[in-house]
């Protein structure tokens, strides 16, 4: 599912929305950065995988004369993440302002994907029917699995700003990864080890307690976190307490929270539900100063405003940085600065308007679009962008990946250097 570059990652479910199997993820580096090279997994795109989404061949769309080229944007612009949400898909199109190719002006078509499972293949149905050429999200990790077939279908290349579980560049079928996503995030096998590793070293726990949203990326970061903080020396402690979305009561989690005396807590999921769960364990003299640890999900200014005093010394993970590009997304997106996965979602934008210029061609007004070639050209991409350097691995995943780490202090969050 932020704030001063702040999401969800959802994948954040919101999205979000992470290491499962072949993402590679080593992260070294000190206790507030850490840094992966990984370079995009080891299953990489097949033969097959092109041949299903009939890009083995050239397959041209015809953009008439004078009609705009679309591009979609699947987001949350509605319910509990629209925080999130509405900043992504304003980044994106914001990345388009003023740009024309070949005569033709940019037409953003945006989507509600909801960040849920249910939204997301809707979303992606209703763009591709609108006429879409290539498209940035979505943005959650369950609504972006649900629509992966979808978008394949059909030919449609779309890059997630944000959905980070690691089996969507993985997924279960013959024909390897789909050949039609991409995405620029930092994925939640990055972030957990971070977190594990700032959480022995810095915070000098040794005991969790594991708190998680039951989505796609809750239930993702949280597995990641348990297996690296392990794996570090550290125990789980109480039973992994899993909520719904919307939860608002987490008396009963505190109060097992109490009787397994953590050194500290950990958070994944988004900041609807931190909010209310803050402030109810803070609420308790015995857990007011325990240490509390969550991710980008959670890392929004809603967060601030909606639990206050609640969020004071919260330490939260950030993935991903800012790029030589940033400049310039700031002067078209005077919100920059707290818009989580807006780089991100800024260079998806890009990329595929990039893309368009090399590939698209002018036949006497009407312009030509090969989506094979709209794919290979994305596929190369090789830019220094408002979220830092970007280039594709086989499977689509980006290769590298940054981690920082922030803490609440008198109501904002301070960066730890």
């Amino acid at each position: 599912m932020g704030t001063k570059r702040t999401l969800l990652r959802f994948g954040l479910g919101l999205a979000a929305l992470a290491g499962l199997a072949a993402i590679a993820t080593a992260c070294s580096g000190d206790d507030s950065s850490s840094k992966s090279t990984a370079t995009g997994g080891s299953a990489g795109f097949t033969a097959a995988g092109y041949k299903a989404a009939g890009l083995d061949q050239a397959k041209n769309v015809t953009v008439d004369a004078g009609a705009n080229i679309k591009i979609g944007i699947s987001s949350a612009l509605s319910g509990d993440v629209k925080s999130l949400g509405l900043p992504i898909a304003d980044s994106a199109a914001a990345a388009g302002d003023g740009v024309t190719i070949a005569g033709h002006k940019l037409e953003f078509v945006r989507e509600d994907d909801l960040c849920t499972p249910e939204g997301g293949p809707a979303a992606a149905d209703r763009l591709v029917k609108a006429g879409i050429v290539a498209a940035v999200g979505p943005i959650c990790s369950g609504g972006t699995r649900a629509s992966l077939a979808i978008y394949d279908k059909a030919g449609i290349t779309h890059i997630s700003p944000s959905a980070t579980a690691g089996d969507l560049t993985t997924p279960a079928r013959p024909e390897g990864p789909y050949v039609t996503f991409f995405r620029v995030p930092v994925l939640n096998s990055d972030e957990a080890n971070a977190q594990a590793k700032f959480s022995i070293g810095t915070i000098k726990a040794k005991k969790a307690f594991v708190v998680f949203d039951t989505d796609d990326y809750g239930k993702d970061l949280s597995q990641q976190f348990q297996n690296f903080f392990k794996a570090q020396g550290g125990t789980i402690v109480g039973s992994p307490a899993g909520y719904e979305k919307k939860q608002t009561d987490f008396k009963s989690i505190i109060a097992n929270i109490k009787a397994a005396k953590p050194d500290m807590v950990y958070m994944a999921g988004f900041y609807a539900e931190a909010t209310p769960f803050l402030q109810q364990l803070r609420a308790d003299a015995d857990l007011k100063s325990l240490p509390f640890m969550g991710g980008d999900g959670i890392k929004n200014d809603e967060l601030l405003t909606g639990a206050k005093d609640a969020a004071e010394n919260a330490y939260l993970a950030l993935p991903g940085t800012t790029g030589p590009k940033f400049a310039d997304y700031k002067a078209k997106y005077k919100d920059a600065d707290s818009a989580t996965f807006g780089p991100e979602a800024w260079d998806c934008a890009t990329i595929i308007i990039d893309a368009l210029k090399k590939v698209a061609k002018d036949n006497g007004g009407k312009l030509t679009i090969d989506l094979k070639a709209l794919n290979e050209a994305i596929k190369n991409t090789d830019i220094d962008g408002a979220s830092g350097h970007i280039k594709f691995g086989n499977n689509g995943d980006r290769a590298g990946a940054i981690v920082r780490f922030f803490q609440v202090k008198s109501g904002k969050y301070v960066e730890i250097k």
